[in-house]
């Protein structure tokens, strides 16, 4: 199946059961932080398992704009770097669509350079918080301006990026990876200290290019300088693609799957351990041969699910996640407490709000909290969903087919081509039943 056309609504009806062994596309927070990371070595990079999606081609596009030589077929991206300090100045404004991922991370970048550059998005990305990523960066001396916290965004020639501690103050994986980022260019060391864990991609990536890094759940110290790079890396499947199906076969009757060659980087799995603990009946395996990033097998069968108060400091480790954990408390029997999650309101559309106008069109009784959602178990009816504009909204409505009592029917799917191309093709592989009902 081809990428899903503008404004193209799909149609989910409840299937039988799933099975089958399967695997995800690569992972696209590490295909992001693979073009910019090998951009800024002096090596030509093949980057295997590449996720050819539009939020990734935004990261690969402004690499081009900035006088990178790159080259795909197919899931191989050859990325030829020129350095810390060989980027030349854009001839017009990077633009990144939807993708948060890419503007920050290249804020980070940019912020260095002996060249002004400007930063813009789409309507949904100008809408999004950027001085998060740009108050840390202007405490390392970088020069960044924006109008009420919003791209476009400006971004001038600093004299000197600063080595320095500073505190991560929000639960932001993004605004971590953009000081990293920045810091490689730094006069002395950087020092970061968190009170969250949040995904490690850059600092595993950074330490597999031979950068001078240490980094644990509370600190990360990175000394400036030139990145060796390598020769070649292979991206391991999406976990939060992989999520999908997961709890699909979790709600469907009589269902096994096995997924393959996903990533399992303990800080992106939290979303497992609170399945676990509603019941949900997966095992992973660690495959022994893992690279940088630790890959294996999830496998999955179908679970009578159970309420629960999600902890805490599971909350960051399942933050793109958490809308398939409403779901999933949708399904199940008692209720469900989700807290400490106000950064869902900060993602492709505000996540929380989304999520209760999903569930209540679905007849699931749940109540907004600033941060986070009650969720009464119940019985999804079906009907009739707006993804919000939000791929990952798009896809969890889908996937409450396979325990529905009638279709539902999704608008503006388009957006699931941001991480997820073949999701269609992916679960109807496994036994859902998706189709576009113009066709």
């Amino acid at each position: 199946m081809t990428k899903l056309e503008a404004t193209q609504k799909l149609l989910a009806k409840r299937p039988g059961s799933l099975s089958g062994v399967i695997s995800v596309p690569g992972d696209k927070s590490i295909s992001h932080r693979a073009i910019v990371l090998s951009m800024l070595t002096h090596k030509t990079t093949s980057i295997y398992n590449f996720l050819d999606s539009t939020d990734t081609n935004k990261s690969l596009s402004a690499a081009i704009q900035l006088g990178i030589e790159c080259e795909k077929k197919g899931e191989l991206l050859k990325v030829r770097g020129k350095g810390l300090y060989g980027l030349k100045p854009p001839e017009q404004e990077l633009f990144f669509g939807n993708s948060g991922t890419s503007m920050r991370l290249f804020m980070g970048v940019l912020s260095a350079q002996k060249f002004s550059s400007t930063l813009a998005g789409d309507s949904s990305l100008n809408s999004r918080p950027m001085e998060r990523v740009a108050i840390p960066l202007r405490n390392m001396g970088a020069c960044i301006e924006m109008e009420e916290d919003h791209a476009p965004v400006q971004i001038y020639p600093s004299e000197q990026i600063i080595g320095c501690k500073q505190k991560l103050n929000v639960p932001s994986a993004q605004v971590k990876s953009a000081i990293l980022l920045a810091a490689l260019y730094a006069n002395s060391k950087t020092i970061l200290t968190t009170d969250w864990v949040t995904r490690n991609h850059t600092e595993l990536m950074l330490e597999f290019f031979g950068c001078p890094i240490s980094h644990n759940n509370k600190e990360v110290i990175i000394k400036y300088g030139e990145i060796n790079g390598m020769d070649a890396l292979t991206i391991p499947g999406d976990f939060s693609s992989a999520a999908f199906l997961i709890l699909a076969t979790l709600l469907a009757k009589n269902s096994q799957i096995i997924i393959k060659d996903v990533g399992l980087n303990p800080t992106r799995t939290g979303f497992i351990k609170i399945l676990q603990m509603m019941g949900g009946d997966i095992t992973t395996t660690i495959d022994p041969n893992s690279s940088f990033e630790i890959q294996g097998t999830i496998k999955v069968r179908s679970s009578v699910l159970q309420g629960i108060t999600v902890p805490n400091n599971l909350v960051s480790l399942s933050i793109d996640e958490l809308p398939l954990v409403c779901l999933a408390a949708a399904c199940a029997q008692g209720i469900t407490t989700i807290r400490n999650a106000s950064e869902l309101r900060f993602k492709e559309s505000d996540r929380i709000t989304a999520m209760v106008a999903l569930l209540s069109k679905l007849s699931i009784e749940v109540k907004e909290l600033k941060d986070g959602l009650v969720i009464n178990g119940g019985v999804i009816t079906g009907g009739e969903i707006d993804s919000f504009g939000d791929h990952r909204i798009a896809m969890v409505a889908l996937i409450a087919s396979a325990c529905s009592k009638s279709e539902i029917l999704v608008h503006n799917t388009e957006n699931i081509n941001t991480s997820f191309p073949n999701f269609v093709e992916t679960v109807n592989h496994l036994g859902m039943d998706i189709i576009n009902p113009d066709h």
